[in-house]
């Protein structure tokens, strides 16, 4: 059998200090190299505890992101140059203001290319 990719979503809740915050969830995609759906599975919850390491913050409190669970997970292609990571279909309300938020994520790459240019 040959390995397999599979693109996997991660929930984590981020916990500030004591709790007197406002909840903040945390989901990231991440891929897992695996000979099947069920192996990959398991490797993701292994790895799972292993990517956010605590921290203190400006306030002196405890950061930490605690695992929720595994919300989806697919089998891709091989990622090669121009596979399909991930899709999501939007349907909002504010068309407009949807295409002004691509526009000027857009131009925020733009910009940091820019600076990275000029930074060489």
């Amino acid at each position: 059998m040959h390995m397999k990719w599979f693109l996997v979503k991660y929930i984590y809740e981020i916990i500030s200090g004591v709790g007197t915050y406002k909840a903040q969830f945390d989901e990231q995609l991440r891929l897992i190299k695996a000979l099947s759906f069920g192996d990959a599975f398991g490797k993701a919850e292994g790895l799972a505890q292993g990517f956010h390491m605590p921290f203190t913050n400006y306030k002196g409190e405890t950061v930490q992101w605690k695992f929720v669970g595994i919300a989806d997970m697919y089998e891709i292609e091989y990622p090669g140059d121009g596979a399909e990571v991930s899709s999501v279909v939007h349907e909002p309300n504010d068309v407009q203001g949807f295409l002004n938020y691509v526009d000027q994520r857009r131009v925020f790459l733009i910009n940091r290319l820019a600076m990275q240019e000029l930074q060489k």
